[in-house]
């Protein structure tokens, strides 16, 4: 993983990864945690970066 960084994600972005979380727990029957990164390579990266995570219920 050394090439992807935590992607820079909106808060509107942070909440839909957050809402597939809870859909595919459902439909799964698990707990799941989504992770986003980005390529290093990809020019639009971003240094700075928000990372979610959530523990789902």
């Amino acid at each position: 993983m050394k090439n992807y960084l935590p992607a820079n994600l909106s808060p509107a972005q942070i909440e839909r990864l957050q809402q597939l979380e809870q859909e595919f727990a459902e439909l799964t029957g698990e707990p799941l945690v989504l992770i986003a990164y980005a390529s290093r390579n990809d020019k639009t990266a971003s240094s700075s970066s928000v990372q979610s995570t959530s523990i789902l219920k």
